[in-house]
């Protein structure tokens, strides 16, 4: 099974919060809130896409991110025992497989 990126999750976190909001906000009538939600979520949406295009570009020539957390670390270098560790039990669990 392949392993959905944070950054997609993120993506795909943040449209379906703006969705939950524009109908939220349509059912009130408060049309200028709709739209600034809906242009809230647009340019999150493009901000976030750039920014998983640049991070897989990177690792696909092998250049690390500089902001990991220990356990993203420990889980890249391979250092299981450090992960169980450092990392929450689902991130540790996931990482295994």
């Amino acid at each position: 099974m392949k392993q959905i990126s944070t950054d997609t999750m993120l993506i795909v976190g943040g449209i379906g919060a703006a969705v939950a909001a524009v109908l939220w906000l349509s059912r009130k009538g408060n049309a200028q809130a709709v739209g600034e939600t809906v242009g809230e979520a647009a340019v999150s949406g493009i901000v976030g896409a750039g920014t998983g295009v640049v991070l897989g570009a990177g690792e696909a020539v092998g250049i690390p991110r500089t902001n990991m957390t220990e356990c993203e670390r420990a889980i890249a270098e391979g250092r299981t025992w450090d992960a169980s560790f450092a990392c929450p039990a689902g991130t540790f669990i996931k990482s295994l497989f």
